[in-house]
């Protein structure tokens, strides 16, 4: 009882002597203090959650540029500046749509359409032998390859995988092209874990989708994260930041390297809790270069996150090209570490476009591709991909190129390409004004100039037929 009597006497000396100290101020202070301290909290919270976001770089810069924005008469003509810009893409495509059809023919056109059709084509640029990154199959439309893959399409034209009891033939075509595939990239290897599995997809994209969204459910089951994380290299393919925002995935975009190449030590440095996967390509699209899959393999395992590797390019060509004898590091599921690949069968696989491959190092990582809706009034909805139906035509003429140049076809092919390669190398480093960027490891050659404006380079060689693709910064 005494010791309750001596607290209650020192509360009430405290309170006297805090009401004695406060009676120096204003009662309006009083009451502002609080609520100004915690707005500046408030506002340290903010600042310090846009640094954790976007970086301590571009938080400075977008402040900076905000601070430019402020000076009279800047942001006027920023923002007349991009008007320009908006106005001159409405002109121009309003111009070349002034004679486009905007509603059905009162009359049908019948078998007549197909001429139409055919003028129409004639508007198309000559690409054959001009073009980069667009069509991935030589010669003319007419001979080789082109009619054998053109003829299978249209004999499945009418298909959909989606009913397999109705065409059970193109789900067998879908299943042996995804197992061709896969063993090109590392299935028969004993460090595959022999369970290699996947889909095929409409492109690259859905490919890169599809494995972020598996990657993502599969490491929420696994380690309960519901604020997912992922770590790619600026070079890797911006599909990447469309499945962020899809999946509401953050995304950190890190260097690369003196090399080009993805850095593992800096990868390494943004890995925390929420990180679910990250990410290297082989080769990636910028610069034909092969990322470390072996170090980034490593770093995946050590923190049990996923690794996807983007082999939409070389998928078709790398396996080949360590068979002809190039030094090709290891970057398939013979990695240990490897959980997903994409690769594209319509660029060095000779397939017609919109046919990709999603492959995964096991089912419990697949499962999570699914979706399964049990509840629907119409009946069980099972849909393995982004799409639902699909055109089986398309998977019909990947199944029949694969087959019809088989591993024979391919390295012949890979050896040309190859071989083609290096004499653009050579003719880019005899020109004094041009350097390679960094060092190719397959098919693409990057150049730049500190002489001359190589995108006025381009803009030339595009008004003259040749069409390439330019790169945004790279250097970078």
């Amino acid at each position: 009882m005494e010791s309750l009597n001596q607290l209650s006497s020192s509360l009430n000396r405290l309170r006297a002597s805090v009401n004695v100290s406060l009676s120096n101020y204003e009662p309006l202070a009083l009451v502002a203090a609080p609520i100004l301290t915690l707005l500046l909290a408030r506002l340290l919270q903010s600042f310090f959650d846009v640094i954790s976001e976007n970086g301590l770089k571009a938080t400075i810069l977008g402040f900076f540029m905000s601070c430019v924005k402020l000076v009279p008469g800047v942001k006027r003509y920023i923002d007349a500046e991009k008007q320009k810009v908006v106005d001159k893409m409405q002109t121009s495509g309003k111009s070349k749509r002034d004679d486009w059809i905007s509603e059905l023919p009162r009359t049908r056109l019948g078998a007549g359409v197909i001429e139409k059709m055919k003028d129409e084509k004639q508007k198309d640029v000559v690409w054959q032998g001009r073009c980069s990154g667009t069509v991935y199959i030589g010669g003319t439309e007419q001979e080789g390859h082109f009619p054998l893959i053109n003829e299978a399409c249209s004999m499945f034209a009418h298909t959909n995988p989606l009913h397999l009891d109705v065409f059970p033939s193109v789900v067998r075509f879908e299943a042996e092209v995804v197992a061709m595939t896969a063993a090109l990239l590392g299935s028969k290897e004993k460090a595959s874990g022999g369970q290699i599995c996947g889909n095929m997809t409409s492109g690259g994209t859905e490919s890169i989708l599809l494995a972020v969204k598996s990657s993502r459910d599969y490491i929420r089951a696994k380690k309960g994260i519901t604020k997912p994380e992922m770590i790619i290299p600026v070079s890797a393919h911006s599909a990447y930041d469309k499945a962020a925002q899809y999946f509401k995935i953050k995304l950190w975009r890190v260097p690369v390297n003196k090399q080009f190449q993805a850095d593992a030590r800096a990868i390494r440095r943004h890995i925390n809790k929420n990180t679910i996967m990250i990410v290297g390509s082989a080769p990636g699209f910028p610069h034909g270069i092969i990322d470390p899959i072996e170090e980034l393999g490593d770093l995946a395992s050590s923190f049990g996150i996923c690794l996807h590797v983007d082999l939409c390019l070389g998928g078709f060509v790398l396996p080949f090209a360590r068979k002809l004898g190039y030094p090709v590091p290891p970057c398939d599921f013979s990695v240990q570490g490897v959980t997903s690949i994409s690769v594209d069968v319509h660029k060095y696989g000779l397939a017609p476009k919109g046919t990709s491959i999603v492959l995964y190092r096991n089912h419990d990582i697949r499962k999570h591709q699914f979706v399964a809706v049990t509840e629907w009034s119409g009946g069980l909805y099972v849909s393995p991909t982004i799409a639902g139906s699909r055109p089986g035509g398309l998977i019909a003429g990947a199944w029949a190129a694969m087959m019809s140049l088989g591993v024979e076809g391919y390295l012949e092919n890979t050896r040309a390409i190859m071989e083609a390669s290096k004499r653009i190398q050579k003719g880019v480093q005899e020109i004094p004004e041009l350097f390679i960027i960094g060092r190719p490891d397959m098919t693409i050659v990057a150049f730049g100039s500190d002489v001359v404006d190589i995108f006025e380079v381009n803009d030339i060689m595009s008004s003259k037929g040749w069409h390439l693709n330019a790169l945004q910064r790279p250097n970078r």
